[in-house]
Parts: C-alpha cells; structure tokens; sequence
C-alpha cells in the first residue's frame, strides 16, 4: 500500500513461482487429514485423550501444527521451509476444520449432520482460490521478485541449472527489462548453481524420465492410455447407478451431492479423452483435474455414508494423482 498525495493506492501482492504445487500438496493434505481422522476414530470407538475429565480434541494438535507452518514460513529463508510448511499447514488445518461441527452447535456436537456440507464448502472455496491464484500469468515485477528468490536460493546452496534457465525464461516472457531486472538477470547468469550430484533420488527420476520417453513413444501408449480411462469412466458410472437403482427421491443430500461430481469428474476424463491424440501434456491436465475433483469433493460426501469404501477409495485415488503428478512433471520436462 502506497500513499499519492493523500490517495491511498493499493499494489497486488507477488505471487510465488511455486504456489500452485505448494497450495495444492496443502489441500490434498487437508482432504486426506479429514477423511483419515474420520475413518480412524469410527474405526476406533472415538477414543478421547485425556482421561476421565479432559478431552484433548485434535482440533488442538490442527492448530499447533498451523503455529508450527507459520512459524517455519515466517522464521526461515531455507526452500526446504515452504514444502514442509505447506503439509504441516494441510494437516494442521484438517484437523481443524473436521470439528467444525463442534464450534457451531450450542450442544459441542462433533457429529452434527450439516457440518460434512460446512467442510464441503470451505473445501470448495479454498480450491476456487487456488485455481484463481494460479490462472493469471506473472507479471513483469512478480518475475522479477522470482528472479530475487532465485538468488536467495543460490545463497542458500539450493540453486539448480534447471531451476535458473526457468526463471530466466519466465523473466523474458514476463518483459522483466527496467534496471532491477536487468540486475537481478545479471546476478543469475553469473551465479553458481549446484549441479545437481547424481543421488540416487535423482538417478532414479533420470531413469524415469528415460522409461517415460521411451513409454510415451510407443504406438500403444495412447491405446492403453485410452482403455484405462474407459474403465475408470464405467467404474465410477457403475457407482452412480448403483446410487440411483431406486430413484433420485431416494437418496440424501450427500449421495446426490457424490453423483453429480462423479458425473463432473467423468466429463473431465472425457475431455482429456478427447485431448489424448493432440496432446499428452493437456490430456494428463485433465485427469488431474478429474481426480483432484474426486479426491477433494467426492470422497467427503461419499464418507458420509460408505465409510470403508471411501477410505478404499482415498487410498487408490492418492496413488493415481501421485502418478499423474509424476506424469506431468516428466512430460513438461521433456518439453
């Protein structure tokens, strides 16, 4: 915030190079945080910590572990600090969000109906933020501020060729060209940058990558590509008819509410369906979106009434996005 003779002028904050990864890994950790709780303490007979008198809730360990992300954000410029962060503040904040039904009802009712559709909604929110943060392109100052943060990670050690070439090109196609930029370009070009020594984490992802060329060069991968998602589509129509064999007036709010995002999720397959023969990199963006669209909206409501399925299905969903994510990050690299 500024002040021009006596007017009040506003700037846009910078926005991170990594927001969307960050912001995602906190939402996805958020999600699975609820919907594990939930299973563990049905699974458990609700057990309360504390004894005869107290109740430790896990409302209490969600906020320290929020004091925890902040603490690690506010005090430290290590990169290591953001990641880490972005989990604690996921798990943090799922915890705390799953006894919402407790600060809303004047009886302290954890399990209060509506408030499944009050988690539903925050988490609803929270995902539209995220997508609007990450749509808009970076503007010529926020490269630049990504260009100094670059610099604060070849301070720190923690600088790669890969890392730097990114945000040099992100500098030129943002028209990052007035004093400061050309100073903070220079600074880069002439750093030193790690080289990345051949651990054997990053062995392996050059083995992946490998594979994965070699994979996405066959003239079946596409086929198979196509034949899974075929079946994933029937599965989760199956799951919809099954819903609806008695009629629509039959079912609560939530199983409605599980219907229609499947029904939403399978149209995303559909498109990336549709996509696969352009472009790989677009077709995996939108089974990411349909899986995401699962895992954040689907399986909350569908815990509301098949508890073991859902915790079944949250399992089997985390492992496809974690290949998706894979997926993407291996074909945008060979790009």
């Amino acid at each position: 915030m500024r002040m021009f003779g006596g007017r009040v002028s506003f700037r846009r904050p910078a926005r991170s190079y990594d927001l969307q990864h960050q912001l995602t890994t906190l939402f996805v950790c958020a999600v699975a945080t609820v919907l594990l709780a939930r299973s563990f303490l049905a699974a458990t007979g609700y057990p309360q910590v504390g004894g005869s008198k107290l109740h430790i809730a896990h409302v209490l360990w969600g906020g320290l572990l929020l004091l925890g992300a902040l603490i690690a954000v506010l005090a430290f410029l290590s990169p290591a600090a953001k990641p880490a962060a972005a989990v604690a503040g996921g798990i943090g904040f799922g915890l705390f969000i799953d006894e919402v039904g407790k600060f809303v009802t004047k009886d302290v009712n954890y399990f209060y109906r509506p408030a499944i559709a009050i988690i539903y909604v925050c988490f609803v929110i929270l995902f539209g933020v995220i997508r609007w943060l990450a749509r808009r392109r970076f503007s010529a100052r926020e490269a630049t501020m990504i260009g100094v943060d670059a610099l604060m990670r070849a301070a720190a050690g923690a600088l790669v060729e890969a890392r730097r070439a990114k945000v040099l090109r992100l500098m030129t196609q943002a028209g990052s060209d007035d004093r400061l930029a050309q100073d903070v370009r220079g600074l880069l070009e002439r750093c030193d940058v790690e080289r990345e020594a051949a651990t054997t984490t990053q062995r392996l992802g050059r083995r992946l990558a490998e594979v994965w060329d070699a994979l996405t060069r066959h003239r079946f991968f596409r086929i198979g590509v196509f034949a899974v998602l075929a079946v994933a589509a029937a599965i989760s129509a199956a799951e919809v008819g099954w819903l609806l064999r008695n009629g629509l007036s039959h079912l609560s709010f939530s199983q409605k509410a599980f219907a229609a995002t499947t029904l939403v999720a399978d149209g995303a397959l559909l498109a990336g369906a549709l996509q696969l023969r352009r472009s790989l990199l677009a077709a995996l963006h939108w089974y990411d979106h349909a899986v995401l669209l699962e895992i954040l909206v689907a399986q909350v409501f569908l815990y509301t009434s098949e508890q073991l399925a859902a915790t079944l299905n949250l399992v089997a969903l985390l492992g496809v996005w974690a290949l998706l994510r894979s997926g993407i990050e291996l074909e945008s690299a060979r790009r």
